[in-house]
């Protein structure tokens, strides 16, 4: 690359990042007919939606622009990564194999007390602390976590968070709410059914070994 394709670079990420702003990663896919927000290259091959969780402004990358990014970062003296959902788990690892410590999974304490806590104060949450929120409390069936979901689904609904995941189409819906709480339990029981595949396989395999009275 050139060096004055590089202050391109440098020039368009300033407008989208200051110090002390956070950039999540809201949502992965392949392939676009989209331009990247910095190398204005097209179609994007992976495509990297990305929230500057201070502005609200989202942009669309490729790959290689996540560690453009990153190495920018790294000029301008800043040790930020990039943030994962823990979906993207794999999506950041690849990214951290090509450029170490460009990703970071978004991390959350499951604590119940803690999130009772946050939510007594929901003017002083962010996208990242509600969708964490959320993605914990979801899991449950029953209790006070299910308690919880519904308030932070509902500051999620109220603010429109889901357009940062590209959920818009749910605004067409009656109901809003519903659409993404269908959401969220379409991605529990899709874990359960990995995490019981997993556990069928491991019992599967002790169940193959000689017992020692054999």
């Amino acid at each position: 690359m050139t060096s004055e394709n590089w202050q391109n670079l440098r020039n368009k990420f300033k407008h989208f990042w200051r110090p002390g702003d956070e950039i999540i990663c809201t949502r992965i896919f392949h392939r676009s007919n989209n331009n990247c927000y910095l190398c204005g290259h097209s179609p994007i091959e992976w495509h990297h939606v990305l929230l500057n969780s201070i502005s609200n402004e989202t942009i669309d990358v490729e790959f290689s622009c996540v560690i453009n990014m990153k190495k920018i970062l790294e000029e301008w003296g800043s040790d930020q990564k990039i943030l994962f959902l823990k979906k993207y788990a794999e999506e950041a690892k690849h990214l951290n194999g090509q450029h170490e410590g460009t990703a970071e999974i978004l991390e959350f304490n499951s604590n119940t007390d803690v999130i009772i806590q946050l939510l007594s104060k929901p003017n002083d949450l962010s996208y990242k602390q509600i969708k964490s929120i959320m993605d914990y409390t979801h899991k449950f069936k029953e209790g006070v976590e299910t308690e919880l979901f519904q308030v932070a689904l509902d500051i999620y609904v109220h603010r429109k968070y889901y357009v940062y995941e590209s959920l818009g189409e749910h605004e067409k819906t009656d109901n809003v709410e519903l659409s993404i709480a269908n959401h969220f339990q379409q991605e529990w029981e899709s874990f359960k059914a990995d995490e019981d595949e997993y556990y069928r396989q491991i019992y599967e395999s002790m169940s193959s070994y000689p017992s020692e009275e054999e």
